[in-house]
């Protein structure tokens, strides 16, 4: 779990309910691009979120994980950055393979992100943050089926501006960025922003005497604009280079005779009992493991007039290469070593041209964009001979390793015994290929002077290009050792498996195997407005969203066998369909605002891959399921006085599945969640209070806020571990975080300091437990970080 929440440096609630300047007792409009036009955000017929430029500044939010939280409805989960995962309304995905994607789009400056190493970037000069409920593939396009993300930066300006920032805190954080916006001539300007943000880490992990939990990495932005009589022209280059120590795990095993000599394939009462509370219980990782980042990444943009109307175009080319070595078995005993490597390497392209007008009955764009990614990815999986005897053990087999290493040692060979170790390493290699096309418009239609029809249609057409290749397993030690004492025991080299971890795999893919194909779409959006009155807007809208299709990447499929049913490794796109009503209410008189919108969706092939055993060992397999939704969504603020702001927000779901099932080698189901909840709490809520007041000839300010989410709702498939409940452990409860920022900014905001401390309470939770050894009886758990205080100092221009 990260923890440069450290360096939080401001109400990020205020960011998302008003503006800063209101509770400067300033009434300011903020303008978004939701809808690919400028609108103020109370005129846009959607429900939707904003933070902000100088929300960000004085927020000191590092990446999207820091939103977590403050905006209900919208959960990152950034345990591990080079493999986060996004979820709006409680549609989140779990997967980390390249052959598939996530439901809610990321998208900077126009540019869709991905899922994998480019999603989760440092905030670089943002200038605001969009978060849009609900399918959005109309108008951002690709991988939007349950929302969207839109980052928008700063572009260089006509004016001389600088400034910087520098917070320090526990577990030895320090966070640095500085700007500066360079005007060249008066139609030419460059901006320059450098980010280094780092800690040390909060857990000390006692098996390798290092800090877990730590983040390290810096990132650049170089931008520069050049204005013509009607046009302009935006370049920017940005690079971001991070290099981490590997997540924590926390191993709920202590016991050196568990979990064979216990656990018999069900989590019952007498064996969890056993489990510690991961918060007494010290860290013990024999790999300290290790995550980074290099990225690179170029964006053209160009605005113009043409014949009455407005040209846009986006040129965007983003690579980035990730690793990601972590530990997990969650402990150090030598028999259950488990060391995972997930490593990527990417480059894409992508090229939008946009039309856009105006007359008095409509306003309209149209659009045509194109994406190309070619990703590689490296799969790892490096045990011991003592961690195949575990498993061989689990299987109702013998220790096959160390009954030959104790024959051969009480044979009188020298150098070795029962307890003797080899490495055993396996990889899993695949390539994929995509290539995307849409054409899409989007019409607003003025029926009247207050109401407003929205029509809009994309056409999509996805091609994918998977490739699967399981060499044998690398163990050269193991093997020379062998060949040289195996004919002792009678033993042939050549006779031991190639692979364990990836067995059904290399099986099919020893020599690469290559799948291609196809999806199609139309994406409908429709929406109705009226404005009741200058304060009051209802809206009411009708929209589906679309996710591509692809590839079972850890089930390759027979080279012997055509695509026909049981051998195409491919699956079907997700498509979302969402209704929605809502109400904008601006009261006046009370200064006061209130966002209500209610919803209800039907999701169809949701990706997910789990990990779960459908012959002999476990494998990660893509489950696709269907699901269904109704909600609410409430947001509000109001003014007490010049000096005293309230605001808060929550988002009630319930959301079950219609469609899962798992099946065994035979295709039997195994496990049928239709009619179960999917997981999601039924509600969570954000509140908080800002103050302020005139002091020592500036300005005095006091921010506290929090967080609270109910239960996890849980199902039959994660009762055992998701909800458990012993003397010394719980999971799945409810969980509360509050953040509290005392600053201080001298006149005229030139300089400023404050005091921050997030998780006020140190309330601690698990966030999970299980991991890749849950299958045997002995799972891991990762851990939310404890308070931490941290002093901001900024300076500017």
């Amino acid at each position: 779990m990260k923890t440069h929440r450290t360096v939080i440096a401001a109400s990020l609630a205020a960011a998302f309910f008003a503006p800063p300047a209101w509770a400067a007792d300033e009434v300011q409009s903020v303008v978004v691009t939701a809808q690919s036009r400028k609108q103020l955000v109370q005129d846009v017929p959607m429900t939707m979120q904003v933070v902000t430029g100088k929300d960000i500044e004085a927020i000191g939010a590092k990446d999207l994980a820091d939103l977590n939280g403050y905006i209900p409805g919208l959960s990152v989960d950034a345990t591990e950055p080079t493999q986060p995962s996004f979820g709006i309304r409680g549609v989140q995905a779990g997967d980390f393979g390249i052959a598939t994607d996530s439901p809610v789009g990321i998208y900077v400056d126009g540019v869709y992100t991905g899922k994998t190493g480019g999603a989760l970037m440092n905030f670089i000069d943002v200038q605001r943050i969009e978060v849009v409920k609900g399918p959005q593939g109309t108008l951002f396009g690709r991988n939007s089926a349950a929302g969207a993300i839109a980052i928008t930066t700063n572009e260089p300006g006509k004016e001389l501006d600088a400034n910087a920032h520098v917070k320090l805190g526990r577990f030895g954080r320090a966070n640095a960025d500085v700007m500066l916006n360079f005007p060249i001539t008066d139609t030419f300007a460059t901006r320059l922003v450098v980010v280094r943000s780092g800690s040390e880490g909060w857990a000390d992990n006692t098996a390798t005497g290092k800090k877990s939990g730590g983040d390290k990495d810096w990132a650049t932005r170089l931008s520069l604009r050049k204005d013509f009589d009607a046009a302009r022209l935006v370049f920017a280059w940005e690079h971001e280079n991070m290099e981490q120590y590997g997540r924590s795990a926390f191993g709920v095993i202590k016991d050196p005779a568990l979990p064979l000599g216990g656990y018999r394939g069900v989590y019952d009462a007498a064996y969890t009992a056993n489990f510690v509370n991961p918060f007494d219980a010290p860290l013990a990782n024999d790999q300290q493991g290790g995550e980074g980042r290099l990225f690179d990444g170029a964006t053209l943009r160009f605005e113009a007039p043409l014949a009455g109307m407005t040209f846009n175009s986006t040129t965007a080319y983003r690579r980035f290469n990730t690793h990601n070595l972590t530990d997990n078995d969650g402990g150090a005993r030598a028999d259950l070593y488990l060391t995972t490597q997930d490593a990527k390497r990417a480059r894409s392209f992508q090229q939008e041209f946009k039309l856009s007008g105006k007359t008095d009955r409509l306003d309209w764009i149209a659009g045509l964009s194109f994406y190309h990614n070619n990703e590689h990815q490296d799969a790892g999986a490096y045990v011991t001979t003592g961690t195949l005897d575990t498993l061989s053990q689990f299987q109702g087999g013998d220790p096959n390793f160390a009954m030959l290493f104790g024959g051969l040692a009480a044979a009188g060979l020298p150098g070795i015994s029962a307890s003797s170790q080899f490495s055993w390493d396996e990889t899993h290699y695949s390539d994929v290929r995509t290539k995307s096309a849409s054409i899409y418009g989007d019409t607003i239609w003025h029926l009247t002077p207050q109401t407003n029809a929205t029509i809009g249609l994309r056409y999509t057409r996805d091609n994918k290009r998977m490739t699967w290749f399981v060499p044998g397993r690398v163990s050269p030690q193991l093997d020379d050792f062998l060949n040289r004492f195996g004919p002792l025991a009678g033993l042939n080299a050549a006779s031991f498996p190639s692979n364990v971890i990836f067995a059904n795999a290399a099986q099919l893919a020893s020599s690469p195997v290559t799948r291609e194909k196809d999806w199609t779409d139309w994406s409908p959006r429709l929406v109705l407005d009226h404005k009741l009155n200058k304060d009051t807007l209802l809206f009411t809208s009708l929209s589906r969203g679309y996710q591509a299709g692809g590839f079972n990447i850890f089930t390759p499929p027979n080279p012997a066998s055509s695509t026909r049913a049981g051998q195409d490794p491919s699956f079907e796109p997700e498509k979302m369909t969402n209704f929605e009503a809502g109400v904008k209410l601006a009261l006046p008189d009370i200064r006061a605002t209130v966002n209500a919108s209610l919803f209800a969706y039907k999701f169809k092939n949701l990706q997910d891959i789990q990990l779960y055993s459908v012959g002999t060992i476990p494998t990660y397999n893509v489950i696709a399921s269907d699901q269904k939704a109704h909600g609410l969504d409430v947001d509000g603020r109001i003014r007490l006085s010049p000096r005293v702001t309230l605001f808060g927000g929550f988002e009630y779901i319930n959301q079950t599945y219609t469609r899962y099932q798992r099946l065994d080698a035979s295709g039997n189901v195994t496990l049928d969640l239709g009619g179960q909840p999917v997981g999601t709490p039924r509600l969570t809520t954000m509140a908080g209070v800002n103050m302020n007041w005139e002091t020592a000839n500036g300005r005095t300010s006091v921010n506290f806020q929090g967080t609270h989410a109910t239960a996890t709702r849980c199902n039959s498939d994660t009762s055992d571990l998701s909800c458990l409940s012993t003397a010394r452990l719980k999971t799945g409860t409810a969980n509360s975080k509050f953040d509290l920022r005392v600053g201080w900014d001298s006149p005229g905001s030139r300089y400023g300091v404050a005091l921050i401390v997030n998780n006020v309470f140190d309330q601690r939770y698990v966030t999970s437990l299980g991991g890749q050894t849950e299958q045997y009886g002995a799972p891991y758990a990762y851990l939310t970080p404890p308070r931490a205080i941290g002093v901001e100092f900024r300076a500017s221009m």
